[in-house]
């Protein structure tokens, strides 16, 4: 490309030729000067202001310039190291397995999941804290609850098994004294049984000596003469009444059975 230039201001014929590289670096030399200019002056006008910045924290009497420095970090996750162990032991994956909820048998039979975190008051009180949901519901079987004061599930041996039906037959025992109905038809699981205290008062009247305490009710009423009396009577009334029951039942089985003898000998007669 050529480029004609006039620098008198005379009018010329002949071209004047120049490369054209040369003015093409004159032009991005002068573009880069003056952007340095530029640059300068916003430096000295930067550091202008935090001048005035400066003596106005001072004349409030805050000196410490460290308050108020800004801090900028840039975050690479390229270069972030996650705190991930480099080997895992085997052994330990299966501790946790075998302790975990999730993998136990029982764990459809759930009605709910225990919670993953602890309350931190419940360590700080002292509480005994069950993670597993099946000891906890264990653990709250053994008792009644808070609103029957802890009453606790006895464990039911024979004799105390004697017990309790006596007591849900109290009303046989007794027949001139009226009990309320019973509230379970079966043993109950939550009670517990209790002794009675004698008053200083009737020590020589109404106490009992030791040696004709009993541990349970069933030897207290084998002891008891008026008992033993009662229950012979009923005891000779219920066979007497099913002795005519049966006697009964005896009787019109015998005459149906003769009825059939005679029926079938008449049919076998007429036969022949």
């Amino acid at each position: 490309m050529d480029f004609i230039i006039d620098t008198v201001g005379k009018t010329s014929n002949t071209p004047v030729q120049k490369d054209g590289n040369n003015v093409i670096a004159e032009l991005l030399k002068d573009y880069r000067d003056s952007s340095s200019s530029q640059t300068c002056s916003k430096a000295e006008l930067s550091a202008k202001e935090n001048i005035h910045v400066h003596e106005i924290l001072e004349d409030l009497g805050w000196n410490n310039k460290s308050q108020f420095k800004k801090t900028y970090t840039t975050f690479n996750r390229r270069n972030v190291k996650e705190d991930i162990p480099e080997s895992h032991d085997k052994s330990d994956i299966r501790d946790v397995l075998k302790k975990s909820l999730v993998l136990s048998q029982n764990f459809e039979d759930l009605h709910s999941i225990p919670p993953f975190e602890i309350s931190e008051k419940k360590i700080t009180k002292g509480e005994t804290v069950l993670t597993d949901i099946i000891d906890l519901q264990k653990e709250r079987e053994k008792t009644k609850g808070k609103k029957w004061y802890g009453l606790p599930a006895t464990e039911m041996t024979e004799e105390v098994k004697h017990d309790l039906e006596i007591l849900q037959m109290r009303s046989v025992l007794d027949p001139k004294h009226f009990y309320k109905k019973n509230d379970l038809s079966v043993l109950p699981k939550y009670f517990q049984f209790g002794t009675v205290m004698d008053t200083p008062v009737d020590y020589y009247k109404d106490r009992i000596p030791k040696n004709k305490r009993k541990k349970t009710l069933v030897d207290e009423l084998l002891a008891d003469a008026n008992f033993n009396k009662y229950n012979k009577r009923k005891y000779k009334e219920i066979i007497e009444d099913r002795q005519k029951t049966h006697y009964k039942a005896w009787r019109t089985a015998k005459k149906i059975k003769e009825k059939e003898i005679d029926y079938q000998v008449f049919f076998y007669w007429e036969k022949k």
